[in-house]
């Protein structure tokens, strides 16, 4: 748990004082470096669905 919270305070770190583009430069960047660390293409595409899956049931609510 201690190291889930401390990534989570390091991620929203990363994200004070940047603007949307440097945002959306960063969530690009941070997919691809996470994503060559998981070698694991059906991994990989569970992740993505879980991600789909979320986005559409905050698109439903």
């Amino acid at each position: 748990m201690a190291l889930n919270d401390e990534l989570y305070s390091r991620l929203v770190n990363l994200y004070q004082d940047l603007d949307d583009n440097q945002i959306h430069d960063l969530n690009a960047r941070l997919i691809l470096l996470l994503s060559e660390k998981v070698s694991d293409s059906l991994e990989l595409k569970i992740i993505i669905d879980r991600i789909s899956a979320e986005i559409e049931k905050l698109k439903n609510s």
